[in-house]
């Protein structure tokens, strides 16, 4: 029982953070692994085959930035793509 009262809690608080809030809640190496892996979903969404930003060194030995890049990435690339099919089917 106390388990569910504290996930319920957690998702009601977690729920009311904006994006911004919620990464000052995480340390400054996931932080920094998440606007690059956000930079980079939005751009291979936008179908760019380049990678920006990757600092390839604190990818492969910090799990934090990792965790961070690849969350990023997941949410901005869904979200730019759901942007462009958006845009895709007002014009037509």
């Amino acid at each position: 029982m106390l388990k569910l009262l504290f996930l319920s809690c957690f998702l009601v608080f977690t729920g009311c953070l904006s994006t911004q809030e919620w990464l000052k809640t995480k340390p400054l190496s996931y932080q920094n692994g998440y606007k690059h892996g956000c930079e980079n979903g939005e751009d291979r969404a936008g179908n760019s085959i380049i990678f920006k930003k990757n600092d390839t060194s604190s990818y492969k030995t910090d799990t934090q930035y990792r965790e961070g890049w690849d969350e990023g990435y997941a949410d901005c690339y869904s979200d730019k793509e759901f942007e462009i099919m958006t845009e895709h089917h007002r014009r037509f």
